[in-house]
């Protein structure tokens, strides 16, 4: 697998290889959370603010010349398919099935109801594009779209 750097990747989840920073630091990414062998799970990526990372239950927020000093692998490549942003307000889809990721996501999304085989309807986008309202099972429920990523999607006419 390829080291990368943090700010290189946009989603998905990444393992923290080592730092290319002094030891001031890496002593203070290491209190927040951040060291060798960490799983983070990429939820927002903007190369003006840098990158949002969820460690465990913590989220922090990396700023990009920091994030240019993480070297991190993938744990997964990203998917090919069609996902929740390939989609427009309006439009149908069906779950075909779950991206691997944070098993922690994975969870949360099927314990609401998120399942291969369920069909739902992107009812409306945040004006920033974060977060998108799907309607599913006969309710509204809000979505990260750096969550929704993981579910692979079939639309529908």
């Amino acid at each position: 697998m390829p080291v990368l750097c943090l700010s290189d990747v946009r989603h998905g989840a990444v393992r923290v290889i080592s730092f290319d920073a002094d030891m001031g630091s890496e002593q203070r990414l290491v209190e927040l959370g951040l060291r060798a062998g960490s799983t983070l799970f990429i939820l927002e990526h903007d190369m003006n603010s840098g990158v949002l990372v969820a460690a465990g239950d913590s989220r922090i927020a990396v700023d990009p010349a920091t994030a240019r000093r993480i070297c991190v692998v993938r744990l997964e490549e990203p998917f090919a398919g069609m996902t929740i942003g390939d989609l427009n307000p309006g439009d149908r889809a069906r779950i075909v099935g779950m991206g691997r990721g944070m098993s922690g996501y994975r969870q949360k999304l099927m314990a609401m109801g998120l399942t291969p085989g369920v069909e739902f309807t992107l009812t409306r986008v945040a004006p920033l594009g974060d977060p998108v309202e799907i309607q599913v099972r006969g309710f509204s429920m809000s979505l990260r779209k750096a969550e929704a990523q993981l579910l692979a999607l079939e639309k529908l006419p």
